[in-house]
């Protein structure tokens, strides 16, 4: 009987869609190996406009509606818990490593859905000042953010990379190279939660290919890179953004409240005090 092995897509604009270059590259895992996407540069355009739109989309939902959202989220990993189990494996994880990496990635999205529609009652504050005004300081999302994923084969590493910047309502490139087939399988929960498209796109390839455009992209408001990357590509990516004032935030935190602080901008509002 002749195998036939799953095709692994990009997911950009609520589909999943082969690169634009038609070409993969092969991924090989301990247990296995899998021909995922190799995105091309034009692949980063269609998915920072769709980002665009899906960050408008996103924005229009309630943050009470949100929060339901990302529990659902939770609740599609929990009932394919399995399957990711089993692919974690693959990966060369134990079963009970497996377990305990699935598990505590349900965990950490139900907190931060318990967090999406009271972190601005947090993060920001009123300002004392000299005078009969009330001044605030009001947070807002940043917009669309490129998330460049671990190498860590793990749910969880994929989830830390990205549920900070949809919590507060930006929306999400997610480009991973080594531990992209546990990111394009997230896709498939991701497609069955609710999420408007384009709000969060997932990537696979060799960010070396693209990191140029990414970081000279306009309309990229903010870089996160959650892993180790040459110095001389750091400083390259960092002098691109200059030019569009693009936030690049290198290994950001992902622990409590401000791990979303990042992914905020702030903007303060003056108002006379009634008398």
């Amino acid at each position: 009987m002749i195998e036939i092995k799953k095709t692994y897509k990009n997911y950009v604009g609520g589909k999943y869609v082969r690169s634009e270059s038609g070409k993969t590259f092969t991924l090989n895992l301990k247990n296995d190996s899998f021909e995922v996407p190799l995105t091309s540069k034009k692949d980063i355009r269609d998915a920072v406009t769709s980002s665009k739109v899906g960050f408008e989309k996103w924005s229009e939902i309630s943050p009470y509606t949100k929060t339901q959202i990302l529990y659902r989220l939770s609740e599609m990993i929990e009932g394919n818990k399995d399957s990711y189990v089993d692919l974690l494996v693959l990966c060369g994880s134990t079963k009970n490593q497996a377990k305990k990496d699935v598990e505590t990635a349900i965990e950490n999205i139900v907190w931060y859905a318990g967090l999406a529609d009271k972190w601005e009652q947090i993060s920001g504050n009123l300002n004392p000042v000299n005078g009969e005004y009330f001044n605030i300081s009001h947070q807002n999302p940043i917009g669309v953010v490129f998330s460049l994923n671990s190498n860590d084969n793990s749910l969880t590493s994929l989830l830390n990379s990205i549920i900070q910047p949809l919590t507060v309502g930006c929306s999400v490139i997610s480009f991973s190279e080594e531990s992209s087939i546990i990111a394009l399988k997230f896709a498939e929960d991701i497609n069955n939660s609710d999420f408007p498209p384009g709000s969060l796109n997932i990537l696979s390839g060799q960010f070396e290919n693209v990191f140029e455009d990414v970081s000279k992209h306009v309309e990229i408001n903010l870089i996160s890179i959650c892993k180790e990357i040459p110095n001389e590509m750091l400083t390259k990516i960092q002098e691109n953004a200059s030019n569009s004032v693009k936030r690049i935030v290198n290994m950001p935190s992902i622990d409590g409240i401000s791990s979303i602080l990042s992914f905020l901008e702030t903007k303060t509002v003056w108002h006379p005090k009634g008398t």
